[in-house]
């Protein structure tokens, strides 16, 4: 009995601890804030994390008492990145804590199995599984030919109707649409996502315009329409500016959100070759799944000039993406099944190429996921009462976009960690993926 008694008092201290180190204050002080909604940069300032949101953020501000402290000095602090195009079920669970250890906080999951995502989603916000915050799609809904995966097959308007029902009542966050969703199909997935308020996004079906999809209620159109969209409003195979400008400005004024995935349509063709830009030592991070899925993906295609082409068109996606976004266009970071997290380090990089300021370009994988949600009140900026969910850069990535790769730390959800604990973080993925 005695015994007993111990162990009990023993795991009571434990948890008593447990409990003071979860409510134990961050500070991180004499940082260089960056403000991503005006592009200023609040030096020697000091923010302050209880629990998982941020309390106070204070120029020449002091550390609460009893909290712990971050030495911020030369060092530049964002919001947590978001990638707004991920498919979580090609890549697994690994790849949650590759997001985080390059400072990806939140995802946008664009198609997966539903019992997948919606297991991992609950995983990571519960906080069992290291992870960023997850909004997700569920299965796409087409009638794609063959075993294509990620899906959920409708052929009729039925079928859509019945589909957005499904997916309300198993509480996924928005719907998502693809080439090869049937016209009748779409128009029901359109008005019964407007009936259960869901958002609508994803591909420009075959045979449809983007003003009948948009009219039809959806709100975001992914990859620039397989890096198509402008061809009708420039009346050719050259791209116009000054053509598309009434298109763009249609686009701004209806906030139809953009999702151009640069990155993932400039490699496609090419990652795991060797004519592939991404780095060996970033290869170790790609599962044997999404390898082969990579490698089949290539073998449809038969065009020796295939690559160079999508490569091409991808660098005028990037200015198109730069005229849209000059204009009001509302633009949003998006990897595809890149390797993740460092895929939007290279999204970034790859806006800023077709022209776009480092804050610009900053915006899109910060304060735009949050309006798209509609959580910019909570969310996308380094501001009291938002979700503490930051980087902590060591370099200025409104002076050069690459600085956000290079991080110090992050802090998730209120948890802060450290280089040392990243770095550990990005040894066990490579482990895990090479199983």
């Amino acid at each position: 009995m005695a015994s007993r008694g111990f162990l009990a008092a023993a795991l009571a201290v434990l948890a008593a601890l447990a409990t003071a180190q979860q409510r134990q204050a961050l500070a991180i002080v004499a940082v260089n804030v960056v403000d991503v909604v005006n592009g200023r940069i609040l030096p020697n300032s000091t923010v302050v994390v209880n629990g998982d949101t941020i309390t106070s953020v204070a120029q020449s501000g002091s550390a609460p008492k009893g909290a712990r402290v971050v030495d911020g000095r030369g060092r530049f602090l964002i919001p947590g990145l978001w990638d707004m195009h991920a498919h979580m079920e090609a890549a697994g669970t690994p790849w949650l804590q590759l997001y985080v250890a390059n400072g990806v906080t939140g995802i946008r999951d664009m198609g997966s199995s539903l019992d997948v995502i919606l297991n991992m989603r609950q995983e990571t916000s519960s906080g069992r599984t290291l992870g960023p915050r997850i909004f997700a799609a569920g299965p796409i809904l087409d009638d794609a030919p063959g075993d294509w995966p990620f899906r959920m097959r409708v052929r009729t308007a039925a079928d859509g109707t019945s589909a957005v029902q499904t997916l309300k009542l198993r509480g996924v966050d928005l719907i998502k649409v693809h080439d090869h969703t049937p016209h009748d199909a779409f128009f029901a997935i359109a008005a019964e996502a407007r009936r259960q308020q869901l958002p609508l996004a994803g591909h420009i079906p075959i045979g449809l315009t983007a003003e009948q999809v948009i009219d039809a209620g959806q709100g975001d159109i992914e990859h620039l329409s397989n890096l198509e969209l402008w061809r009708p409003c420039s009346g050719g195979s050259r791209y116009s500016a000054e053509r598309c400008r009434p298109f763009f400005e249609t686009l701004a004024r209806k906030r139809i959100w953009q999702t151009p995935t640069l990155g993932a349509s400039f490699e496609l063709l090419t990652i795991g070759t060797p004519a592939s830009a991404v780095p060996a030592a970033r290869m170790e991070y790609a599962s044997k799944w999404l390898r082969s899925m990579w490698a089949q993906n290539q073998t449809l295609v038969t065009d020796p000039n295939a690559a160079r082409e999508m490569r091409a068109k991808a660098e005028t996606g990037a200015l198109v993406t730069k005229d849209m976004a000059q204009i009001g266009v509302p633009i949003l970071a998006g990897c595809d099944s890149m390797i993740a997290g460092f895929c939007v380090h290279d999204e970034l990089a790859a806006l800023v190429r077709g022209g776009m300021t480092p804050l610009a370009a900053l915006q899109t994988a910060t304060i735009n996921p949050a309006g798209y949600f509609g959580i910019q009140a909570t969310s996308g900026e380094i501001a009291r009462g938002h979700r503490a969910d930051l980087v902590l850069l060591d370099a200025n990535p409104l002076a050069d976009i690459a600085a956000v790769g290079r991080i110090r730390a992050v802090v998730l959800a209120g948890r802060f960690l450290d280089r040392a604990e990243l770095d550990k973080t990005l040894a066990q993925v490579k482990v895990a993926v090479s199983r």
